[in-house]
């Protein structure tokens, strides 16, 4: 970058800093994160916990085997012993228990929801009642523990299941809407800060030293490298965070998710800030920067509500598509690398396919900006722009 993009890119990292609502912004996201998280770890965190009431002499003998059956059920089984049956249905009306045993021989239930734990009761009454009938019929001690407890089946699985879809599938939701607020946020800076060098005249004192090609390519070097600044201490704080408060159980590609992500959202970024130079630059006040960018921002939009909706099923025709077509490949791509396999060829290609519309973007913008950059007065078209001879 040679010195007089730098200063221009310098400038608008330090005027951006200076802003209190850059200042404001990012704490909101920071603090957005934590709350996040925090929630996360106290709602999600932590196994879950099922109890059984027990009443009566007959039914004492179920706890330690209904506790042994915790694993099975993904939860820690505790039990309670309660006087009556009437108490024990109080405590699982109120929800103080999730099932209770009677006597031995009834199981009490809210509802017939629950068919997982009431499947646990039952197994637990066949096993002791075989454990009676083995006993009763004289069978030795050690032979009765092995009979009712007999080495487990190994077992081959021919096609395993991904054990971290859920949290891959939620990261990519995340990805998804954190590469939006940036691409919108950050294409906003660049449409603003033109237009509003234009209305306050300071772009007739700047171009008077430097040329408008060395202007816009500072602004949006500057404004980048703020943005990425920006993006890797939020993703910064949401991992070590993550980490800390145990809130989610990373998977194994975090790493190279971060660094693809970050590439996509360079990508993303490049590709709207050129869109949305030529936006700013067709207007001189802030009041006509809305229509201008209007179409643009449903675009944005669009491709967001796309691949949030798409990565549901990241394999289908829907997601690949977008995956390619570069408005939303910034945003659908990562989220399905991060979910499903995608072969490097598919990756390679919508890198370039979006590399070269940036390359052709960046040309345009460059095109209307410098013929647009000094024109005040009403919103004028781009195909006026254009055919002007620079």
């Amino acid at each position: 970058m040679n010195g007089a993009r730098a200063i221009v890119a310098r400038r608008e990292i330090v005027e951006r800093l200076r802003s209190r609502a850059f200042q404001v912004g990012t704490a909101i996201q920071l603090v957005a994160v934590v709350v996040v998280l925090a929630i996360a770890g106290l709602t999600g965190g932590g196994e879950e916990t099922r109890t059984v009431a027990l009443v009566g002499g007959a039914s004492q003998q179920y706890a330690e085997p209904l506790r042994a059956t915790g694993p099975a059920l993904d939860a820690t089984v505790e039990t309670t012993a309660l006087p009556d049956r009437a108490a024990a249905v109080r405590a699982v009306e109120d929800g103080d228990a999730d099932a209770a045993v009677v006597d031995g021989r009834e199981v009490v239930l809210e509802d017939d929801r629950d068919d997982t734990l009431a499947a646990a009761i039952q197994s637990v009454r066949r096993e002791l009642a075989l454990r009676d009938a083995l006993d009763a019929a004289g069978v030795p001690a050690d032979r009765l523990s092995a009979a009712l407890a007999p080495e487990p089946l190994r077992v081959a699985v021919l096609d395993p299941g991904d054990s971290d879809l859920g949290t891959r599938q939620g990261i990519a939701f995340i990805a998804i809407l954190l590469l939006y607020i940036a691409i919108f946020s950050y294409g906003m800076w660049v449409a603003s800060g033109i237009v509003e060098e234009k209305s306050s005249r300071v772009i007739e004192v700047v171009l008077s030293a430097i040329r408008p090609r060395e202007l816009l390519a500072g602004k949006i070097v500057g404004l980048g490298l703020l943005g990425i600044g920006q993006f890797l201490l939020v993703i910064a704080v949401g991992l070590i965070g993550a980490n800390l408060l145990d809130a989610v159980d990373l998977p194994r590609v975090t790493a190279g998710w971060v660094a693809l992500i970050v590439l996509w959202f360079l990508l993303g970024y490049a590709l709207y800030a050129c869109v949305y130079a030529v936006a700013g630059a067709i207007v001189s006040r802030q009041e006509d920067l809305q229509s201008s960018t209007g179409g643009l921002n449903m675009i944005v939009i669009a491709a967001y509500i796309l691949s949030f909706v798409a990565i549901q099923d990241p394999e289908g025709a829907m997601m690949t598509v977008l995956s390619f077509l570069p408005p939303s490949a910034p945003m659908a791509m990562p989220a399905r690398w991060l979910v499903t396999d995608v072969p490097t060829w598919q990756l390679v290609a919508s890198i370039a396919l979006t590399a070269a519309s940036i390359a052709a973007l960046l040309r345009l913008a460059t095109v209307v900006y410098s013929r647009a950059a000094l024109r005040m007065g009403p919103k004028v078209s781009l195909r006026s722009v254009l055919a002007t001879r620079g």
